[in-house]
Parts: C-alpha cells; sequence; structure tokens
C-alpha cells in the first residue's frame, strides 16, 4: 500500500491509495537506466527525474491545486536540480540510490503542499519512494520559502509585527530536496519509529514531550493548532531560541524533527546560515534567533548525525 506524505505549510497530509505494480516496473527501468548512463550516483539520481505518479497529481489537486500537472524542466532548471543533488551528503545519495524511484516536478502553485514523498513496497520487499516538488520553488531562494512557509503560522492583527528567516543566498531547492531526502532515509532505516534517538522531547512519533507540549511552540498550525496572532511572535520565537529545536517546523513530528536536523546539519557544513528576527510596527528588531549557533541545536546535529550513519551501516537495514 503507497503511503503518501505532503510535506505542507500547514499539517502534512497523509493518504493511502491502492497497490502500485507499474511503479516498481519503473523504478526497475530507471535503475537500468543510470547503469547505462554510467556516471556515478550523481547520475543515477539524474535518471530518475520523471513525471509525477497520477496518484500524486491527484493528491496535490486535492490539496487544492485543482490544475496541477506535470512540469517540464528547462535547461536552467536542470542546472539547478543537478546542483541540489550534487550538494547532497553521501549516506543519502547512497540510499536515494536504491530506493528512490522517481524525482517529480509538478506544476501546482496554488496547492498548500511544497513537497510529497510517496512510498510503496519494491519488488525486492523493501521500500520505494517517489519525491515531488511544487516546480515554482525552483525560483525561490530558501529565504524567500522559508519566510512564506512561516507566515502561515499567524493572523495579521494589526500589531504591526513581522517575522522573515534569512538563509543567505541558498536555494530553497537545496533544503527542500535534503528534508525530503532524509525521510527517505529515516523511512527505509527506521530511524525516528525504531531507533528513537530524541526519545527524551517526544512521547510518541506525534506527541512533544514536556514542557514543549503545552508552551508556545505546542498549539502552532505545524501541531495541528489554529494560526496566532502576529502580536504572540515575539514570545513565539523567544521560546524557539531557548529549545533545542532547530525550527518550528521541527515540532511537527519526530520524523520532521529529524529531517529538519538532518538538513540543517548538512546546510550549515555548505556555511548557509539561519537567522530569524522578529521586527515590531518601528521595524525594531525585537527577537533575533540563530539556531544554527545554539549550543543545544549543535549537540542535536552531533547525535543526529551520528544515529544516521549508525543505522546505513547496518547491512540488515538496507536491502
Amino acid at each position: 500500500m503507497p503511503t503518501l506524505l505532503l510535506t505542507a505549510m500547514v499539517p502534512a497530509l497523509i493518504g493511502m491509495a491502492g497497490c502500485d505494480r507499474a511503479a516498481a516496473q519503473v523504478q526497475a527501468n530507471l535503475t537500468q537506466r543510470a547503469a547505462d548512463v554510467g556516471g556515478g550516483t550523481a547520475s543515477a539520481l539524474r535518471a530518475r527525474i520523471a513525471p509525477p505518479h497520477d496518484e500524486t497529481v491527484a493528491t496535490y489537486r486535492q490539496a487544492g491545486a485543482v490544475n496541477a500537472s506535470a512540469h517540464q524542466l528547462t535547461d536552467r532548471e536542470w542546472t539547478l536540480v543537478e546542483r541540489a543533488i550534487s550538494d547532497l551528503p553521501p549516506p543519502h545519495r547512497d540510499v536515494l540510490e536504491r530506493r528512490l524511484a522517481r524525482l517529480s516536478f509538478i506544476d501546482a502553485p496554488s496547492s498548500a503542499g511544497t513537497a510529497l514523498t510517496r512510498a510503496y513496497d519494491g519488488p525486492d520487499g523493501g521500500p520505494l519512494f517517489d519525491i515531488t516538488i511544487r516546480a515554482d520553488v525552483l525560483d525561490k531562494s530558501l529565504s524567500e520559502f522559508l519566510t512564506e512557509k512561516e507566515s502561515m503560522l499567524f493572523t495579521d492583527d494589526g500589531s504591526g509585527y513581522s517575522v522573515r528567516l534569512s538563509a543567505g543566498r541558498a536555494s530553497a531547492l537545496t533544503y527542500l530536496l535534503l528534508h525530503e531526502a532524509t525521510h527517505v532515509v529515516d523511512r527505509t532505516l527506521g530511524v525516528s519509529t525504531d531507533m528513537r534517538p530524541f526519545s527524551a522531547l517526544w512521547v510518541d512519533y506525534r506527541d512533544l514531550a514536556a514542557p514543549y507540549a503545552t508552551g508556545p511552540m505546542g498549539v502552532t498550525i505545524y501541531r495541528r493548532g489554529r494560526p496566532i496572532p502576529l502580536a504572540e511572535s515575539p514570545e513565539l520565537y523567544k521560546a524557539l531560541g531557548a529549545s533545542p529545536f532547530v525550527s518550528l517546523y521541527a515540532t511537527a513530528s519526530a520524523g520532521e524533527d529529524l529531517a529538519e536536523l538532518a538538513a540543517w546539519s548538512h546546510l550549515g557544513r555548505l556555511h548557509i546560515p539561519l537567522t530569524v528576527e522578529v521586527r515590531d510596527a518601528t521595524g525594531r528588531a525585537v527577537v533575533t534567533v540563530e539556531p544554527l549557533r545554539s549550543p543545544a541545536v549543535q549537540a542535536r546535529f552531533a547525535v543526529a548525525d551520528a544515529v544516521l550513519a549508525r543505522a546505513a551501516a547496518k547491512p540488515s537495514q538496507t536491502p
């Protein structure tokens, strides 16, 4: 049974659909095509780029993009995609080479979701995955993407407060591919569900432990709450700065926590910064948070990197 996980600007949308034997054959064909290309892992992953599956297109339409359709990459966009693939850390590329059936791009600008990872059984009994990314993010910087995403947390209450996230000159695609690739690695190796490296922060996969479950970070739309007034944004980001979470989106689930940690740990090694700034009506910065500089976050980076490496080294878990 394929599982659809939509990484959205609102809480994750999960659905189920029928078995997909044809897609397994697609993966087998693409693996042979990758071997024919013969350019290593990056070429193998480039060879998996294909139109999105019909079920994927249907999921985007159900999420609000009624005219969703496959996107054909331009030469410039191919360059961006190849660069994002080359920026993946080796363990991610290794798992993707064995478990990614297709990487797709979709024209669905009105969808609430940005990226979708679809899982189903492969011919060897192991999982296969389709990653589909909304094509409009190809033209967005990571700063623009994150600021737009975070704006969904708030309602404009006339207070004059504003929230901006800055990630230097990085592209949104680099982050998105890292994040979604971590979901593939996680679900292939069972890190967040079986190894549970951060059980002190998570009661189970979706429920935060105290004190975060009842604090400001526990009631956002990422936690299936409602948008909050912008006037409450200073306290929200003060709470983030005092926490071990690298982002508010990391509080959505244990899996999103791991994906955010792995993505931002690697982005940090690529010298990509992350700053969250809350300004008042006069334009004065009232809260500034730099999660990548937090000792608590850095300690969790080390744990996430180590547990992913340990899981990838177990032959029994990497068919």
